[in-house]
């Protein structure tokens, strides 16, 4: 059952900067608590960093720059996932039985 908590408002809002007084930015993906362990993407919006690189709604990202997401809290997860526009993460995500790693570059938050 795919929990309650949905990620998605909060990596999907501009809430704060990046630090070191750089913009803050994001993946752009709408995610959510897997049932399986990890965070499933309910939506990739077009031309959003996520989908850019290549992620897909329902994949799941089981890692972030190499830590599981099951060792990471909420805030943690936020923080991991968001930070200077231009920067990038790094995603390990299952899909179709095969996981794959992935770099997104983190794109400004608009209204």
């Amino acid at each position: 059952m795919l929990a309650a908590l949905v990620l998605g408002c909060a990596l999907l809002a501009g809430c704060g900067g990046g630090g070191r007084g750089q913009p803050s930015g994001g993946i752009h993906a709408k995610l959510a608590y897997s049932e399986g362990g990890g965070l499933r993407v309910v939506e990739a919006p077009a031309g959003g960093g996520a989908d850019l690189a290549g992620i897909r709604a329902n994949d799941v990202i089981i890692a972030i720059n190499g830590t599981s997401v099951r060792e990471l809290d909420y805030q943690t997860i936020v923080e991991k996932l968001r930070g200077p526009v231009g920067s990038n993460v790094q995603l390990d995500v299952f899909r179709g039985g095969e996981v794959r790693t992935v770099t997104v570059m983190r794109q400004a938050y608009t209204k």
